[in-house]
């Protein structure tokens, strides 16, 4: 049984950890994040595990107290053994403080607890895991081998030099200042993207504890140093939900970010950043009443000259981070995007990134931009903004990733209205906080590299994920550090464009784009027919469904009826969804292939399933 502790949704390192499970012959039940542990206590009481496999990524004072506090549970109700009265194998795995944490507190724990380094070699991770599932010798090394070549995808040798030449020394810290904007780049977030010479730098930053005065501090040093352009607000999960009910925040844990409770605490955090270069704020999405929020951030000065990002599937009962089902959040986003766009506020839809760290396959991410930029288009958004995250999963290639994003492009192209009036979209890439080493210095290599691979999509905005995220939360002087050095990776980049902007036009780029784009145009006019027939003009583009552009589509695509029919009929799947109410979620099998593909694959031959044989198998239910 592998399970995240609290109310943590981050569950890559389960998949993970269940895939290599598999391969050695154990079987798996990963729990839905956020399950309370009563009802895990139920399961493991029913299903009677050998292995209890545990995890917990933010706050690692909090993260060692919910060990505690489970390992104690299992104490007190017997569980700690199976029903032979065999000890059970219990392992654990987090940040490297949390880790710290539970090997020096060894001793208070009821029970031996066996802790998965984050190795800075991916195959001794894996061997960990393995070893703790009891796999012989000569199975663990066959598993080994085969995992080599996922584990460490292909990469373009030029990024590597490079990042390793910027990286070198300390030269990258001198890099001065971004200017201070125009006072109509201040209130516009497209105008401020025109005037920059380099693409627009955003962050996240929100320290977790008892009030918002860190986070304040930060903000006003953040914007008094000059190195971001956008500070999206690390909302803590209780502000997400209790927001205006500073009541409700009374007796609960905040697992991470800053605990904003009231109006004056939005004025405070907005006002904080009004100085240097003026960066704008934005909130994390909330997890209820969105629609509402956003004019309560306007009005406390919150989103003027920025974006708001909004899920489309997510922070609900699907991934454990929000109360609300997938149909009633799948309504409040559409409503929420519907308001920011009557408000002229670009929007950006987070939702193929969250795919992706679910192991979604490359034709659902391709599919799902096209489902985001329909929803958008159709709620009349003026200037969309597409996130695309590199490097996730770690085990994604460079050529995929080129190829995977600039498939979603042409497909978002087809989708645009003709004309001189069409909406205007904006990239914005950043690296996937996963493909960090906890060794600073081995991190600082990888966003270098990264941030090379991003500047091939040709960026407006750089998400600025700090190096330091696989060891602990971006402190004031981790996120200035990164900055200072993603602005150096794009003059580098500037410097050597023509030469590596060739691998664009690398043969594996070009077949593997030209594979997703078909597929993905597939899966989306499968989706498209999912609607109700409401009306004539339906009718008719129902009838051209197989053939004409995709812009006809676009009000199919953006059907609420449409969308949910397809998470429920398993179009829209990936296999690290543990929901169970979505059994497609769990048929689904994908993995990496040559050059770091991410593809649906078929269990017993390991060869990847087309579009339309894998929905073949979609049923109704």
């Amino acid at each position: 049984m592998l399970a995240t502790l609290g109310d943590d949704p981050h569950t890559q390192g389960l998949y993970r950890a269940a895939r290599l499970a598999r391969r050695a012959g154990v079987a798996v039940h990963i729990v839905p994040p956020g399950t309370p542990d009563r009802e895990i206590l139920e399961w493991i009481h029913r299903e009677d595990p050998s292995y209890i496999g545990l995890s917990y990524r933010l706050s690692p004072q909090i993260g060692f107290r919910l060990l505690t506090r489970f390992l104690r549970l299992l104490d007190e109700t017997g569980l700690l053994r199976e029903a032979d009265g065999a000890p059970r194998k219990i392992a654990f795995a987090g940040l490297p403080d949390t880790m710290r944490a539970v090997e020096e507190g060894e001793g208070s724990l009821p029970c031996a607890v066996a802790t998965i380094q984050q190795d800075d070699d991916l195959l001794q991770r894996a061997a960990r895991v393995l070893q703790f599932f009891e796999v012989p010798d000569s199975p663990r090394h066959a598993i080994l081998r085969e995992l080599e070549g996922e584990v460490y995808p292909p990469t373009i040798a030029e990024l590597d030099q490079l990042a390793r030449a910027i990286t070198a020394d300390d030269s990258y810290r001198a890099e001065p200042p971004l200017p201070v904007p125009s006072a109509a780049a201040m209130q516009s977030l497209p105008r401020r993207m025109r005037e920059s010479d380099i693409p627009v730098l955003r962050t996240h930053f929100g320290v977790p504890g008892e009030s918002i005065q860190p986070t304040v501090e930060g903000m006003a040093a953040l914007a008094e140093s000059r190195v971001v352009d956008e500070i999206s607000l690390g909302s803590s999960d209780l502000s997400q939900r209790y927001f205006g009910k500073p009541e409700e925040f009374v007796g609960r844990k905040n697992d991470g970010g800053v605990p904003y409770k009231t109006f004056d605490d939005l004025v405070e955090l907005a006002q904080a950043a009004r100085r240097g270069n003026f960066p704008s704020v934005k909130p994390y999405a909330h997890v209820v009443d969105l629609a509402s929020f956003v004019d309560t951030c306007i009005e406390a000065g919150m989103l003027t000259g920025a974006h708001q990002a909004i899920p489309l599937y997510w922070f609900n009962e699907l991934d454990g981070r929000g109360p609300m089902t997938v149909a009633e959040s799948i309504r409040q986003h559409l409503a929420a995007v519907r308001r920011l766009a009557e408000r002229d506020i670009p929007v950006e839809m987070n939702d193929p990134n969250q795919w992706s760290s679910r192991w979604a396959h490359d034709t659902i991410i391709c599919a799902d931009y096209g489902l985001i930029t329909a929803v958008m288009l159709n709620a009349g958004v003026r200037d969309l903004v597409l996130q695309m995250q590199v490097n996730k999963p770690r085990e994604t290639g460079d050529l995929a990733d080129l190829a995977k994003m600039t498939a979603s492009l042409e497909l978002v192209k087809e989708l645009l209205p003709r004309g001189r009036d069409r909406p205007t979209v904006w990239r914005q890439t950043r690296t996937g906080v996963g493909y960090f080493d906890p060794e600073l210095d081995t991190a600082r290599f990888q966003l270098a590299r990264s941030t090379l691979l991003q500047m091939l999509l040709s960026p407006d905005i750089i998400h600025v994920v700090s190096y330091c995220e696989a060891d602990h939360a971006a402190t004031v002087e981790d996120i200035v550090d990164s900055s200072k050095l993603v602005r150096r990776c794009v003059r580098a980049f500037k410097q050597h464009e023509s030469q590596l902007r060739r691998h664009l036009r690398d043969p594996i780029v070009v077949e593997r784009r030209a594979l997703l784009v078909e597929e993905a145009r597939f899966l989306l006019r499968r989706i498209a027919r999912l609607g109700p027939e409401r009306d004539v003009a339906r009718h008719r583009r129902r009838q051209a469904v197989d053939g004409g552009p995709l812009r006809r589509l676009v009000p199919d695509l953006a059907d609420e009826g449409a969308l949910i029919e397809a998470l429920r009929r398993g179009y829209l799947a990936a296999p690290g969804i543990f929901h169970p109410a979505y059994r497609a979620c769990r048929k689904l099998t994908t993995g990496p292939t040559q050059n770091g593909f991410i593809d649906c694959l078929d269990p017993r031959t390991g060869l990847r399933v087309p579009e339309d044989v894998r929905l073949a198998s979609s049923g109704p239910g």
